[in-house]
């Protein structure tokens, strides 16, 4: 169970970066103008997803 709520949380920050790509390199980043957050972003959902969707390991 926490590692699905580990993997939820990484794809709800995942979806966040992807949507704040632009203000974050207008405004934060403004030297460094063109990092690829929705990249980032979509790395971080994709391992999310797999600890969601992973099952529990025999212990």
């Amino acid at each position: 169970m926490q590692k699905q709520i580990k993997g939820m949380a990484l794809i709800l920050f995942g979806i966040l970066l992807c949507c704040a790509e632009e203000g974050m390199n207008s405004i934060i980043l403004h030297s460094f103008s063109d990092f690829p957050f929705s990249l980032v972003g979509l790395v971080l959902g994709c391992v999310g997803l797999f600890l969601v969707f992973k099952g529990p390991q025999d212990k």
